[in-house]
């Protein structure tokens, strides 16, 4: 029975420590709430804003360069915005020539038969001759090219050739009766005749008429008129009877 008084008395010693110890750690959590709620701290001194600096009074020549640039007010800008000049219109081309056949052939230059209109005089022209206000530059079989005012255009060779169908020349009538005899192959032109050849286009050939009208295989002061279908139209020229 003593061991278990010792230990009961033993407990509550140990119960009043506790209560004890829990007592003096509120005392102290309380008092350090109070002097945290009623204490002060010190001062601080504080700086005022700095000085604004000093604005200077207004005047109206600082605003003169917007006066000037005002969008809404042109009239105040002293320099005068002259309009740049309008370009001239661009002077349309001439006319282009009137081809009416191509000649390429080895050992002579390339050749094409041209008029300035569809019936002006034909003539054969090579590489760097003019006609009109034109200059021819190159050719080929398919395609030419003129420079003018200084600017080269090129065109097809069929573009060029004068469409406007040739009149049918109307033949005499033949009596079956009596044998027709052959006309003789050389003829001699009269005053009033559109036949005959006409300019020189190079390699011993002469180029045709405007208007002429004779039948392939004349021959007029020893030139034989040739008349060849081409993709293009009739070609026609003159050469010396061999």
């Amino acid at each position: 029975m003593s061991k278990l008084r010792l230990l009961d008395l033993a407990l509550l010693v140990l119960a009043g420590l506790l209560g004890w110890q829990l007592r003096r750690e509120w005392v102290d959590s309380h008092a350090r709430t109070l002097a945290l709620l009623h204490g002060t701290l010190p001062p601080t001194k504080v700086q005022g804003p700095a000085p604004l600096d000093k604005v200077d009074p207004l005047s109206p020549a600082t605003y003169l360069e917007i006066a000037m640039k005002n969008l809404f007010s042109e009239d105040r800008n002293p320099n005068v915005v002259v309009d740049p000049p309008k370009p001239e219109p661009e002077k349309p081309p001439p006319p282009f020539p009137v081809a009416h056949g191509v000649m390429l052939w080895d050992g002579v230059p390339p050749t094409i038969v041209l008029s300035e209109k569809a019936n002006g005089d034909q003539r054969g022209y090579h590489p760097g001759d003019t006609i009109g206000q034109w200059k021819l530059v190159s050719l080929d079989n398919s395609f030419v090219a003129f420079e003018w005012n200084g600017k080269e255009f090129k065109k097809r060779i069929d573009e060029l050739i004068d469409r406007t169908p040739i009149p049918a020349v109307s033949q005499p009538a033949v009596s079956k009766a009596a044998p027709v005899a052959a006309a003789p192959a050389t003829q001699s032109l009269s005053s009033g005749s559109r036949s005959g050849p006409g300019s020189d286009v190079g390699g011993g050939q002469k180029g045709c008429v405007a208007g002429d009208d004779a039948p392939s295989g004349t021959v007029v002061d020893g030139m034989r008129k040739i008349v060849t279908p081409t993709p293009f139209g009739n070609n026609c020229h003159w050469e010396a009877v061999k």
